[in-house]
């Protein structure tokens, strides 16, 4: 006795899954184009920090200094953190960098604290 014959297989329709991979691929590219458009689009509307350095002052005091990038005219307001030795949050301020000048702005920001810091950065910098 012999194997049963497995049952023939279903026809393919070759030009429905032609049709499905055209469509999928032209989907594909449209959406890549618009991602790239939005990415060109808002890279000119960045709003950068970089933390340049930072001394500790005293037990109460760290002087964090900063650069900040930004579209022209465009006024900012800058978060700067003071951390200890655990990355514990020891003091915070904000500092406004208003419309006027240039589009890469130098700063320097004197942070209380309520314990010695071993470091300060930028967390952050928002349009205002």
């Amino acid at each position: 006795m012999s194997p049963p014959e497995p049952p023939p297989a279903a026809p393919v329709d070759t030009r429905h899954r032609r049709a499905w991979t055209v469509t999928g691929a032209v989907v594909g590219a449209v959406f890549a184009v618009l991602i790239g458009w939005w990415t060109l689009r808002n890279e000119g509307q960045r709003i950068t920090a970089t933390t340049i350095g930072y001394k500790i002052e005293s037990d109460t005091s760290v002087l964090v200094s900063f650069d900040v990038s930004r579209p022209p005219g465009l006024a900012v307001t800058c978060s700067v953190r003071a951390m200890d030795g655990h990355f514990t949050v020891v003091g915070t301020a904000d500092i406004a960098v208003p419309p006027e000048g240039e589009q890469v702005v130098h700063l320097q920001k004197a942070v209380r604290t309520t314990s010695r810091a071993v470091t300060g950065v930028v967390q952050d910098c928002v349009r205002t």
